[in-house]
């Protein structure tokens, strides 16, 4: 026997005679009861019976078997419980008495406010303070309203009750991350194909209730990427008024990324391209403007004077083209229209090859004229017309007809007939032949008629077919006619056979609704929209549009980008910067101090083409040394959300 008497910890039951000192070797049954052994079995020495009892045991007893050959020595005791037995029933009595108790104030009317594991943020708070606050916790917890046994239930089980999760609960009231066709309980609210391919996680969190293990940022490994994402498992309550329920710690973001950064300033990898991911809309060249231009008129070249503050703080406002370029460039954009923009013109023909029926005389010689691409545009609409200008090529001129090529007098006295319908359609019809016309064309990206038309008097149709056609007696009075509200105006040019239009100057509504149209026709005129394109992509163009607005072609189509950038309009990306405190540090006043203009690079071959994901930028690559020299966890910290976005609306990759 031990010092402290406890020779069995194990056993459920000890032998009575302990407390005597002189237990039996065996001890009780499992069942608590005296086994009533003997010390001995005799056994028979001749006409006796002789104690077999071990030296182990003591021996051979003094007294011997008795005379019928039975052991002398029989203990019996009262088998007492083992501390242990006694202990384990304390333990269940307990546990009883405090589930019993646990069970009494769940079905009290205080219930929630003793389950409730601490204060609600403010911000939540406020939200359900505005509804019944007795039943507040059934806002965010499935079977809260029911028993303990529910409330269990959903503690341990991701399925759905009455048809809700309590992330299903979060998204009910945080309407806007299932907007747009987002995906909210899924990585980054994006589906699987959309998310980058660098980025894709290795593993995510699942959908459950208890997010206790998720919380601490352990890998759900074996989970699939299409798996969803608890939002308890990033944004945690019941942690005071004050807490930051955005606030996410970098083990979080990396329990899902296989591809993980200690510290900013150690292993972040360089920016790249960023933040350039695609050519800016309008085409600006620092450089030129810098060191030429500004410098020739005597200006001073500064980034904020067209970097404006936006409501937000930062500098992504930009004044318009009247603020800051119209001094310049009005006078170049006014010259390049010259004496107006040709609308529609009669080219010069060949009467000995071609017979066009009635004809101007100033119309009639060698074969010589182009087409302007509006006209071109208006006449496509005719199927024969169109098939003409196909043999002829997109880009044609008169002067390349060959009067010996009988296929192509046949196509250009088909596009003369068709061309002569046009002025007869525009005659009787009026604007509505225009609008039909580009309806053919462009189905339901066409504008209002007005956008098309220009206040253009039909009057001016009908001098055209009595002056060149001899169609009508013209009146006189409308050889040229000016809008007095916007400057703008057409005009007959009797010698060059040519009905122009006179732009109002920058932004002029007709000439925009025509450069769309032209970007907007389907697939099958890829051809007439590239030759339209090449008459005002060229140097010296009319109103040199393309010279600033770049032309994208998107999923949708090709579109041309009259506006700049509007960064407060764009869905959320994947990394986000603010200048606003930034700006407070004396030496980052100056925008030269990280963005560094690269008077090698040639940004101009970003827009010799459509694709607006080809960026060339004109400045210097941002570094992230530049960067970790503040954003250290003492200083200005280094965490992955001060940067980067969790819900995001759109890939990264599309987005400028």
């Amino acid at each position: 026997m031990s010092p402290s008497g406890y020779d069995r910890p194990h056993d459920r039951w000890l032998c009575g005679l302990e407390s005597q000192g002189d237990p039996c070797s065996v001890g009780p049954t499992c069942a608590g009861r005296c086994p009533r052994l003997a010390e001995c079995a005799p056994i028979r020495a001749g006409d006796r019976w002789v104690c077999n009892r071990s030296p182990g045991r003591g021996g051979e007893c003094e007294s011997g078997p008795t005379p019928d050959g039975a052991c002398c020595l029989v203990k019996t005791c009262r088998p007492k419980p083992s501390l242990r037995r006694v202990r384990r029933r304390w333990l269940r009595g307990a546990a009883v008495f405090a589930a019993g108790a646990l069970l009494m104030l769940l079905g009290a009317g205080m219930r929630n406010e003793l389950a409730a594991p601490g204060e609600l943020s403010s911000h939540h708070a406020q939200v359900i303070a505005r509804a019944d606050w007795s039943n507040r916790c059934a806002a965010c917890h499935p079977g809260a309203n029911e028993g303990p046994t529910a409330w269990v239930a959903a503690a341990w089980s991701s399925a759905a009750h009455d048809g809700a999760t309590q992330s299903g609960l979060c998204v009910k009231c945080h309407q806007d991350l299932a907007a747009n066709g987002r995906e909210p309980l899924l990585a980054h609210g994006l589906p699987t194909e959309a998310l980058p391919q660098a980025a894709k996680p290795s593993a995510l969190f699942s959908e459950a209730g208890l997010v206790s293990g998720m919380a601490l940022g352990a890998p759900a490994h074996g989970r699939s990427m299409a798996d969803p994402l608890a939002c308890a498992a990033c944004h945690q309550e019941h942690h005071g008024a004050g807490h930051d329920l955005t606030a996410i710690t970098d083990t979080r973001c990396q329990a899902c990324h296989s591809e993980r950064y200690t510290r900013f300033a150690d292993d972040h990898p360089d920016f790249g391209s960023w933040p350039i991911a695609r050519r800016t809309r309008i085409a600006f060249n620092h450089a030129s403007h810098s060191g030429q231009h500004y410098l020739k008129a005597s200006r001073s070249f500064d980034c904020r004077s067209c970097h404006l503050e936006d409501s937000t703080g930062d500098l992504t406002m930009r004044p318009d083209y009247h603020q800051s370029c119209a001094e310049c460039h009005d006078a170049d954009i006014g010259k390049s229209f010259g004496d107006g923009l040709a609308f529609l013109a009669l080219p010069t023909i060949d009467p000995a090859a071609v017979d066009a029926g009635e004809w101007p005389e100033q119309g009639k010689g060698d074969f010589d004229g182009e087409l302007p691409a509006f006209t071109k545009l208006l006449l496509a609409a005719d199927p024969a017309a169109h098939q003409a200008m196909q043999t002829l090529g997109a880009d044609f001129s008169f002067f390349d007809v060959e009067s010996e090529d009988a296929e192509q007098l046949a196509a250009a006295k088909t596009v003369i007939d068709s061309l002569k319908r046009l002025l007869s359609d525009l005659q009787e019809e009026g604007h509505g032949a225009i609008a039909y016309r580009l309806r053919t064309l462009l189905g339901h990206k066409v504008k209002a008629e007005a956008d098309y038309v220009g206040r253009l008097p039909i009057e001016l149709v009908d001098r055209i077919q009595g002056t060149w056609l001899g169609a009508a007696a013209p009146p006189e009075e409308f050889d040229a006619v000016e809008d007095r509200r916007t400057g703008g105006g057409w005009s007959v040019d009797d010698q060059q056979l040519t009905l122009r239009y006179r732009p109002t100057g920058h932004d002029d509504e007709l000439v925009r609704a025509w450069l769309d149209a032209i970007v907007a026709l389907p697939d099958q005129y890829t051809a007439l929209r590239e030759a339209c394109l090449a008459e005002f992509r060229r140097p010296g163009a009319p109103g040199a549009c393309f010279d600033c607005h770049s032309i994208d072609q998107t999923p949708a189509g090709f579109a041309v980008n009259w506006r700049g950038r509007e960064r407060l309009d764009e869905p959320r990306g994947f990394t986000r910067f603010s200048h606003r405190p930034h700006l407070v540090q004396p030496e980052l006043a100056d925008c030269t101090h990280c963005h560094r203009i690269d008077a090698t690079a040639d940004p101009s071959r970003a827009y010799a083409g459509f694709d607006p994901a080809r960026p060339a930028s004109e400045f210097a690559a941002l570094s992230t040394a530049a960067c970790a020299s503040c954003h250290k966890p003492h200083a200005a910290g280094d965490s992955c959300t001060q940067c980067h976005n969790y819900h995001v609306e759109t890939p990264l990759r599309v987005r400028p």
